[in-house]
Parts: structure tokens; sequence; C-alpha cells
């Protein structure tokens, strides 16, 4: 009689178990339909606007935050109190950009564009790990589609047509209007520029175009939206010339086909045959047996092994040569100010995910900081005209590069893998680095050289002549 209790709080602890586990099955469960709809989701690539890495995110956060204005549905306090006077000034550019459309299609007809795309645009977002979102697997599609049709596409419709309008009144005057709260405010351009190239604050290239050309094209007083882009971003292709329209050399199918801003603004600086179909990759060009090589020498190590530093102009920031002839490297010009951080990490960003296996904006960063090790490597750069330095300071320069390459993997042969190469080669020869030293110690500067020929003449009169007072006893 004494064991019946005892298998009965036995039972009752069995009973318990067993309830829980179910619990717990259950709710696995129940995120099965979660999972398997975001299995039927367009393959990771092309999830074209997504949270950044944590690792990258960790050296600098605020580079990826738009300080501004906020666009799409990644980025989060969409309905807090954060920039609401932005907010009101995108329903301001709205009413606008519907006037300038009404003779063409209504606020309806945009609507009902949006909608039908729906699908398409929330395929463009990698919403796993966002930061913005607590629901489990964050399910935006039920949130914004399901629940919150409306909200959806009144969001993306006001995003996009901010968008269309800011561009319109950049790109002439007649379509401003007086008091204009953003281009009439000192530095609001400047700043919503810079959160417009964000990679996590962005729209899908296509729906900005679709809305575009929906509204205004086949008018010729509207220029193409690819124009109209090119222009807005001017400052940021090639970092010191602006651009008044792409031109054959950067690939127009390309930039027509750009997923968002940031990958256009990543195409505007890359070289103009890697933009070319039939082109061969970094890597077919590059001889056997040579790699990127261990190490490369900084740039004041360079100019003492007899490398000379000249800058090029019109070029693509990423075309650099080196030529083992004469021993020139020729490096176009960048502008470092405090947007340039923020500007190639989210490049890079970018790059690492969806062109993981073409990392030029990385290999120009790379190439780079092998470059700047020290104060004096800047200093150089900076007398050549290939660094033009808003930054207050040489040592943040430094540090820039320094940081920009933070957890960031370098490819195994990289684009400038052939210049590694020869800038090592051209550095082991010993007759390059005596005739440097020869014209950096004795000849650098022409009242030296006059100096230094001097000398020798002394030299040698003086060795004549006491030749001569020998030769004379």
């Amino acid at each position: 009689m004494e064991n019946v209790p005892r298998n009965h709080e036995a039972d009752i602890e069995n009973n318990s178990s067993e309830q829980e586990l179910l619990y717990v099955a259950e709710r696995i469960h129940s995120k099965f339909d979660v999972v398997k709809s975001y299995s039927q989701r367009p393959l990771m690539q092309d999830r074209l606007i997504f949270c950044t890495d944590p690792l990258l995110r960790e050296v600098n956060k605020e580079a990826y935050k738009p300080n501004f204005v906020i666009i799409g549905h990644l980025c989060p306090y969409r309905e807090g109190e954060f920039l609401m006077e932005i907010e009101m000034q995108k329903r301001i550019y709205l009413a606008s950009f519907l006037q300038k459309a009404e003779k063409t299609a209504s606020l309806k007809d945009f609507c009902k564009l949006i909608k039908d795309s729906a699908d398409r645009i929330n395929g463009c977002y990698e919403i796993t790990h966002c930061r913005c979102y607590s629901q489990y697997l964050g399910t935006i599609e039920q949130a914004s589609i399901e629940g919150h049709p409306g909200f959806f596409i009144e969001m993306i419709l006001v995003d996009a047509s901010f968008i269309i309008e800011l561009f319109l009144r950049a790109y002439n005057k007649k379509w401003r209007e007086e008091g204009d709260f953003i281009l009439d405010g000192p530095g609001k351009m400047h700043n919503i520029r810079r959160d417009l190239f964000l990679a996590e604050n962005q729209l899908p290239f296509f729906i900005l175009k679709e809305l575009y050309e929906f509204a205004f094209g086949g008018n010729p007083d509207f220029p193409s939206f690819l124009h109209l882009t090119c222009h807005f971003f001017g400052p940021y292709y090639n970092q010191h010339t602006s651009i008044q329209a792409p031109s054959v050399c950067h690939g127009r199918a390309k930039l027509e086909d750009a997923k968002h801003f940031t990958d256009l603004l990543r195409t505007l600086q890359l070289p103009p045959y890697s933009l070319l179909p039939s082109s061969k990759k970094p890597e077919e060009s590059l001889e056997a047996g040579q790699g990127q090589g261990e190490y490369l020498y900084s740039a004041v190590l360079l100019r003492e092994a007899g490398v000379k530093f000249k800058v090029t102009t019109n070029r693509c920031l990423l075309d650099i040569e080196f030529n083992q002839n004469n021993g020139e490297l020729k490096i176009p010009p960048l502008r470092l100010d405090e947007l340039t951080e923020s500007f190639f990490r989210n490049l890079m960003a970018w790059e690492q995910r969806y062109y993981p296996h073409e990392t030029l904006i990385c290999d120009y960063i790379f190439l780079m900081e092998y470059l700047i090790k020290s104060t004096e490597d800047v200093d150089l750069l900076v007398r050549k005209r290939i660094l033009i330095n808003q930054l207050g300071s040489h040592k943040a320069v430094v540090s820039l590069f320094n940081k920009l390459c933070k957890h960031v993997i370098p490819m195994e042969k990289n684009h400038y893998s052939d210049i590694f190469w020869k800038l090592n080669a051209y550095n082991a020869v010993r007759r390059h680095s005596w005739i440097a030293i020869l014209r950096l110690q004795y000849f650098s500067t022409l009242w030296r050289g006059v100096a230094t020929i001097a000398a020798v003449v002394l030299l040698v009169l003086t060795l004549i002549q006491t030749i001569c007072a020998v030769i004379s006893l």
C-alpha cells in the first residue's frame, strides 16, 4: 500500500514531462510553415537588400546607418518619432510627383503597379537576421502584405516618389518649388545623397524605374531614369569628377541592370574593360605562378626602391597601372572626406555578398592599405596629388584604411595580383634602388641637383690639380 502514492507521483511526473515535450514539439512544428514559406523565396543571391554582416558592423555601425532619410522596410523606426520631419517631406514630394504625372497616370494606377510587383519587391529583401523585427524569422511578408497590404503599397510609393521627385528637382531648377526643404537647406542634399547609397537603405532599382517610366516614359521633356540617377550621384563617380550621362565605356547595359543604387555606384567605379562581355576575368590575365604575394611594400619604401608615383586623370577609380620599363605606378586621385568610410564600407559589404568572386572594390582597398602604412606614406601620396586629404590629418588616413580592411577576407588572387608581382620584382632589382637613392638624395630639387653637379666638378678639378702637382714633382 505504501508504493501506491509513489507510483501515482511518478505517473504525474511522467505525464507532466510528456506534456512539456508535446508542447515543445508543437511549438517547433508551428514554425514549419514559416520555414517552408521562407524556403520558397528566391535564392540568396537574389535577395538584394540585406542586413550587413555583424562582424563588419562591429567595426563602425554608424557607417551603415541612415542619418537623415529612411528608405524601404529593412531599417527600424518607420513608425516612431525618428526623422518625422523628413517623413512629412516625403508626402509633400509625393503630391508634387503625382501632379507632374497626372496626365499619364493616377494615384490608383501607381498603387496597382506596386501591388502587382509586391512579391517581386519582397523577394529582394533578405530579412532572416534583420535586427529590425522581433518576430521569428522576421516574417515581413505576413506583416506587410497579408496583414497590412495598404501599408506596404503606401510605403513603397511614398519612398519611390520621394526619390524620383528629389532626382528631378536636383536635375533641373524648373522642377523645384520655392522654399524647398531639402535643396534650400544647408547640407541636407549632401546628407540625403549619403543615405541613399547605403546598402541596407534601398529600394529595388526595377520598381523605381518602372514607376518613373510609367509616369514620364516617352515624354521628351524628361531624361531617362538612368541618366537622372547618374546625375544625382555624380559626386561619387570616380570620386573627383561629375558625370552628366552614363557613357558607353561604363557599360550602359550593366548600369541599366543595376540592382539598386549601391550596385550602380559600384559599377561606376569599375575599369571599362571589366564591364565588357568579351573581356577576360582579372585572374585569367595573370601569368602562371604570379600570385598576390605575401606582402607589398609601402609607398615610401617603393619610392626608395625606384618606383615613381604618378596621378592619372579621367580614369575610373580602380584603373591602376604599373609600367616596369620606367617604374611608373599610375593611380587615379581619391578624395578622402567624412563620407569616404561609409561609401567604401557599403560598397565592400554589397560586393562581398553579391560579387564574392569579383571583389574589385575590396581589392582596391587592400592595395591602398598596403601602400599606406604611415603618415609618411600619406604625405608622399598627397604631394603626388593621388590623395586629396580632407580628413584633417595624415594619421586619420592611415587609420581609415587600416579599419576598412578589418573582417574583410581577401581573395587568393585579386584584381591587382599582376601589379603586386611586378612591384615586388621591380623592388628586388638593386640597380633601381641605387638610382632612386641618387635621385632622391642628390637630385630631388633643381638647386640640390646643381649643388651636386658643382660638388662633383669641384672634386674632379681638385683631383686633376692633385695629379698635376704630383707629376710636376
